[in-house]
């Protein structure tokens, strides 16, 4: 479950729909016959590399099979909407998102520590946690050392800054493991300047960037 400040706004309610049409977002993605991931190498520009003194440099980025499929980025929509119509209609509400897809790591897989060039937080929704308890990340926070264990379970969230927080995880559940990825900024935190200012900076990875701000101040006013 999220913190509850997280459910306050447009992007509170967002959340609730996701986590409570959770089942049918799950059948939207395992009804599609030929999904095309991104290729794993689409990520190595975002994926920052460990402190000099973190004490954990765990080798390779991934033992074992993870694919992510690629859902929105910027205001791209990377599938059909007639395929994920119910996923669709919430994303469309969604105010100051960045990335989304759904991701899929193998049984008996690995992924190392990292952090991620994304700003902001991320939320993750688990569709199917494999069918276990043994399927997780660990999360340490870069200034105080702080490190925690969560425990995928299907339907449930968790929220967590990438940027600042080094993370890794492991699937070793009989199945594989499907959670939904947003990247985001707070909506009761963060201005329409201050998002403006970070997607300047990383203007040149995503698609539309130039009508994106406007575009989610205006559904925003809508609501």
């Amino acid at each position: 479950m999220l913190d509850k400040s997280f459910y306050q706004g447009q992007q509170g309610e967002c959340f609730r729909q996701l986590e409570k049409y959770w089942r049918e977002i799950k059948h939207e993605f395992d009804t599609q016959p030929n999904k095309v991931f991104l290729d794993p190498e689409d990520f190595s520009d975002s994926v920052r590399g460990l402190p000099d003194d973190f004490d954990d440099k765990s080798g390779d980025y991934v033992h074992g099979q993870w694919q992510a499929l690629g859902i929105q980025s910027g205001e791209h929509e990377g599938q059909l909407y007639n395929d994920y119509p119910i996923l669709y209609s919430i994303l469309r509400k969604f105010p100051y998102k960045t990335n989304v897809a759904i991701m899929t790591v193998g049984p008996n897989t690995r992924i190392g520590n990292h952090t991620d060039d994304e700003g902001g937080w991320r939320y993750q929704l688990c569709l199917d946690d494999g069918g276990g308890s043994k399927s997780g990340m660990y999360i340490r926070d870069l200034e105080t050392k702080k490190k925690e264990l969560y425990t995928w379970k299907t339907g449930e969230a968790m929220v967590f800054q990438p940027a600042i927080q080094i993370h890794n995880g492991f699937n070793d559940n009989p199945r594989e493991r499907t959670t939904l990825l947003i990247d985001f900024f707070k909506e009761s935190l963060y201005t329409k300047e201050e998002f403006e200012k970070y997607y300047q900076n990383y203007s040149e990875c995503f698609e539309g960037l130039e009508n994106l701000v406007d575009t989610y101040e205006s559904r925003k006013q809508k609501t």
